[in-house]
């Protein structure tokens, strides 16, 4: 048990912030609050939602977890203690006396004491639903150093897309190839949906009550519990197309400003905000080397306003809907057959779904043609880049 405090209040949790099991045949949804320390409204809303639910004995159907992530970080309103508990996700497996792989067989590396105590903890209690058959979903409640709109972020595989899509607030796709170890893109290729949803900046209320009506409209879409169990839902939804819901649709990262060691000379512009239009050559920080520009115009997402983090900032732009409608038709009639009569295509000789691209000799394709036909970059080096397709569960050795 942990103690922490919020907006003036005082509270205490648990790793296990609520659990309640009801009809067994249905969905199962995790949420994760507190994976960034200094982000505590998500562990606050999920203590508002388990309390209403065991208030008013409510009934769901299948089950639903709510998990602390890093209790060390959160009791000092840190974003980390020693490393960032969303970038170590990176999966090292071990074989079994019988030469088999399984989830329980992974050894968690790269982390102080305090990150590995929190990720060991967390993975021991979302293995059993990694093992078994049933649906599930993976929610991560995050807020943002900037004012910002709520927002989801997923990784483009067309079931994320699709659960991404039913809420009232926009929806960012992409990030994971430049963010590594996250625990969604773990998630997902383990082939659950997994998503993360931002409710606003860190210390304002809103993102309280944003995250409360994220979580019971997720329990809704997801099947849990029927729209007229909780006498708040059309207030949730309201309250979320409100905020979120003029720029409701897709986004995508296309540009990320990585801090080098020396970030703390980083100093974003003040008054950027979630989704602020911006132009290309526009100047949005400084560090010691002077001005930073734009290098494009577009939406600028996750604007840095605090002293821990490596991501400056990102730059997004809307995808059109006929660009949704076409990836989605390419998917499914697996188009992406034809990019090994390229030349400097090749398909991986021990997994089919990965996909690679000499970089000298076809330098001509673009990484959005790979995203629309559903890949996305795994890794990179000066001679090639591979691509593995989104829609897969990952074999072991491409999810190191």
């Amino acid at each position: 048990m942990i103690s922490f405090s919020f907006l003036g209040e005082a509270y205490q949790t648990d790793r296990i912030i609520g659990h309640v099991k009801g009809d067994a045949s249905g969905p199962v949804l995790v949420f994760f609050g507190g994976v960034h320390g200094n982000e505590r409204s998500g562990v606050v809303a999920l203590k508002r939602v388990f309390n209403y639910l065991a208030a008013n004995n409510i009934r769901i159907r299948g089950e639903i977890l709510g998990l602390a992530g890093n209790l060390e970080a959160l009791q000092n309103n840190q974003r980390f203690m020693r490393h960032d508990l969303n970038r170590i996700w990176n999966r090292e497996f071990q074989n079994a006396d019988n030469g088999s792989n399984s989830p329980s067989q992974i050894e968690i590396n790269n982390a102080s004491e305090f990150e590995k105590t929190d990720q060991r903890e967390l993975f021991q209690l979302i293995t059993p639903f990694l093992q078994q058959g049933r649906e599930c979903f993976f929610l991560d409640l995050h807020t943002t150093s900037s004012p910002s709109i709520p927002f989801i972020a997923i990784n483009d595989q067309l079931t994320n897309r699709d659960f991404a899509l039913k809420f009232p607030v926009p929806t960012v796709l992409g990030i994971e190839e430049y963010l590594e170890g996250t625990i969604l893109s773990f998630l997902n290729d383990f082939g659950h949906v997994a998503l993360a949803f931002e409710a606003g900046q860190h210390d304002s209320p809103d993102s309280i009550d944003s995250h409360e009506a994220f979580v019971f409209q997720a329990m809704e879409v997801a099947g849990l519990l029927p729209k007229e169990a909780i006498s708040e839902q059309e207030r949730y939804r309201l309250l979320l197309h409100e905020q979120g819901g003029r720029l409701h649709g897709l986004f995508e990262v296309f540009f990320r400003h990585a801090l080098p060691s020396d970030a703390h000379e980083f100093k974003m512009n003040q008054g950027f905000s979630n989704f602020d239009k911006i132009e290309q050559a526009q100047v949005l920080a400084i560090d010691h080397t002077g001005e930073i520009h734009s290098p494009d115009s577009g939406h600028i997402f996750m604007p840095l306003y605090q002293d821990q983090g490596d991501d400056g900032f990102f730059l997004v732009k809307r995808i059109p809907r006929w660009a949704l409608v076409v990836s989605r038709w390419l998917r499914g009639i697996r188009f992406d057959a034809a990019l090994t009569w390229l030349p400097g295509v090749s398909r991986s000789k021990d997994y089919p779904e990965a996909i690679h691209v000499n970089k000298k000799i076809a330098r001509f394709l673009s990484r959005q043609l790979f995203h629309l036909l559903g890949y996305r970059r795994k890794k990179e080096t000066e001679a090639e880049t591979l691509y593995v397709r989104r829609e897969v569960k990952l074999p072991d050795h491409f999810s190191k």
